[in-house]
């Protein structure tokens, strides 16, 4: 005969169990979201891009696999409105990205505010999906630049560029001169 104790201890394991499985999937769950998305700030973003850019995607066209199986896409895009890097409205600038998760994705059709690094005659996103700003119809940014404005982005980049070019002062010399 099976006592009320004996039933007890094979609930209170198996609820150990599960609270042990449940403890460790939010545990490994927690250090993969981590681990994917890296926070980046605006003026980090700023600092790290050759070009900044309001652009439409053209194209995208995936143009093979890395030895690891990720695709790599090669996007066309036209600059809407440059905000750094030299480029002018209506260039067009080859994008390549690969198609994992974080990573940016284009959309033909999409507006997007990019920062962009150059990488010889190409360009990559940079941070991944965090330099990838998708812009509504209505002219606002989502994603990562949800609650900025494009007008944000334009006051870093002139701040980044004015400590870039800022004098530094010369510290006094130690040197004593005497001239006679």
């Amino acid at each position: 005969m099976i006592s009320c104790r004996s039933i007890s201890k094979v609930r209170q394991g198996k609820f150990s169990f599960l609270l042990f499985f449940v403890v460790l999937i939010c545990l490994f769950g927690i250090s993969q979201l981590n681990a994917m998305i890296k926070n980046i700030t605006l003026n980090e973003l700023v600092r790290q891009a050759d070009v900044i850019a309001v652009v439409d995607v053209l194209a995208v066209k995936s143009v093979g696999n890395l030895p690891s199986g990720v695709l790599v896409v090669a996007n066309l895009v036209k600059v809407d409105q440059p905000l750094k890097g030299g480029v002018a409205v209506g260039e067009n600038l080859k994008i390549k990205t690969r198609n994992f998760e974080d990573n940016a994705a284009f959309k033909k059709g999409l507006k997007t505010l990019l920062f962009l690094k150059k990488i010889d005659n190409y360009y990559e996103v940079v941070s991944g999906i965090a330099g990838s700003w998708p812009v509504t119809e209505e002219g606002k940014l989502v994603g990562y630049g949800t609650g900025k404005s494009i007008s944000d982005v334009e006051k870093i980049i002139e701040e980044e560029s004015n400590k870039n070019t800022e004098p530094t002062q010369e510290k006094p010399s130690n040197k004593i001169i005497f001239s006679i």
